[in-house]
């Protein structure tokens, strides 16, 4: 996801301090008190900020879906639906980071935005400032609601010390799935033209574990037609060790009576992933693995298999949806401590369409009432059954497929890797596994206590009044 450089935070949270002190200075421009979908607001504007990023469609849309596309004429025809029930109008400004621009402005006591649109990598760095509403405090959006809002642990990089400041749009199609990151992406040409099994054939069989993954490394690469090597997997030994970890009976986080608590990444279950990758890397199967790969070098036919965030395969027009005809997607392979093959799990490290309300907004509830129409289901996508017929229609060519990518964001299928703030220590597998554990496990568990605990004790908080 994207990097970011922080500024120095500290400062900024002074100069919030002091702003929260004259907050009543702000005066709303509509308080008439009501709370209900009888609210008129008089013909006022609501702004949304939203980004123009990598992760969609940019400004030549609405609602993140392009214009004159299905789903881009039903966003703009719930916003003049909402226009029109509410008496107000809905404005979009696009900023490079909406995230840092209300973060000031609520800093200087300032109104800029009702709500916006931010990856939830950038939001994580406010949590600690109160700059953004804690949502579990207000009535006109149900912050619980997994079904709408999206799966607790989707969500769980906008919590922080009993607050929950970000919910994610997952009635709407792709919205909540895009974030997932290392997901295994087939060339299904290359299978055909192989003649070898695919691995979503192991999968539905019962028998997509180490042993088949390893035979796929084994057989699948080739000499294409120029006498170029095709590989089997591109992908970095690190990268590969995570994604098995996290499907061999793997937790990611596990508290205990006495506050103490343990990392997955340094539990006997993952640690077995990383002593069979570092094998699997260095012997006759890592001859096989491009570890230096890319989405523009699987699209140019440079490896079978490569894992790939969510985000790429779908997003943009460089995706491999929009690049490739034949294409599938797999979980990584179940390992031998794996519960059963359905004991898989993804990670994300940032929420990509993360909603959240500035403190500074004019009325918290107004925002919080019109985000909760605004996301509503659209005509024909009330289902998860019609949400994965549109996507098997619009980018794949199997059903398996478009079912696994609406699975993979569900439950407790992912869970928050926060990889930039101190858990991108998997490159150094490489000089072998009890040197890299050893070296990195206290500067881990160090940025687990400031970063990850908070968020993670804040679901536990809340974990019963979450449902569908």
């Amino acid at each position: 996801m994207g990097k970011h450089r922080i500024l120095i935070i500290a400062v900024v949270f002074m100069i919030f301090i002091s702003a929260c002190a004259s907050a009543e200075e702000i005066v709303p421009e509509y308080l008439d008190g009501s709370r209900d979908d009888s609210a008129d607001l008089n013909g006022q504007t609501l702004i949304m900020g939203m980004v123009p990023d990598y992760f969609f469609e940019g400004e030549n849309s609405v609602l993140t879906y392009t214009y004159n596309t299905d789903l881009g004429d039903l966003a703009a025809k719930r916003i003049n639906d909402i226009e029109s029930k509410y008496n107000c109008k809905l404005q979009f400004d696009y900023v490079g980071r909406t995230g840092s621009l209300a973060f000031s402005s609520a800093a200087a006591g300032l109104y800029i935005f009702d709500f916006i649109s931010e990856e939830s990598f950038f939001l994580y760095n406010y949590l600690k400032t109160y700059a953004f509403q804690d949502l579990t405090k207000v009535e006109n959006l149900d912050v619980f609601d997994e079904t709408k809002w999206g799966s607790r642990y989707m969500r769980v990089s906008t919590m922080y010390d009993g607050a929950i400041i970000g919910v994610l749009p997952a009635m709407h199609p792709m919205r909540l799935t895009n974030s997932i990151d290392e997901i295994l992406v087939i060339n299904e040409d290359y299978i055909n033209r192989l003649s070898a099994t695919d691995p979503r054939d192991y999968y539905e069989r019962g028998e997509w574990n180490w042993d088949t993954f390893e035979d796929c490394l084994l057989n699948y690469a080739f000499t294409d037609n120029s006498n170029n090597l095709v590989y089997s997997l591109g992908a970095g030994m690190g990268q590969t060790a995570r994604s098995l970890a996290m499907c061999n009976g793997y937790e990611f986080i596990t508290f205990y009576d006495n506050d103490d608590f343990e990392l997955g990444y340094f539990g006997p279950n993952a640690i077995e992933a990383y002593n069979w990758t570092f094998e699997l890397y260095n012997g006759p199967a890592g001859r096989n693995i491009d570890t230096e790969s890319s989405l523009e070098k699987f699209i140019a036919g440079n490896s079978v298999m490569q894992y790939l965030g969510a985000y790429q395969i779908v997003s943009t027009t460089d995706s491999v949806a929009f690049k490739m005809d034949n294409f599938g997607i797999v979980p990584s392979p179940c390992g031998p401590s794996a519960k059963g093959q359905d004991d898989w799990k993804t990670s994300y490290s940032s929420a990509d369409f993360t909603l959240a309300i500035p403190v500074t907004a004019k009325d918290v509830e107004i925002s919080a009432l019109i985000l909760d129409k605004i996301y509503e289901p659209f005509e024909g996508y009330e289902t998860k059954e019609q949400v994965i017929d549109y996507l098997r229609r619009n980018y794949f060519l199997d059903v398996r497929d478009a079912e696994y990518f609406v699975e993979m964001a569900l439950g407790d299928k992912p869970f928050f890797h926060d990889n930039s703030r101190g858990f991108g220590f998997f490159g150094s597998i490489g000089d072998g596994v009890t040197k890299m554990v050893d070296s990195y496990k206290g500067a881990a568990i160090e940025a687990a206590k400031k970063n990850l605990v908070p968020a993670y004790k804040t679901l536990e908080m809340y974990e019963d009044m979450f449902h569908d």
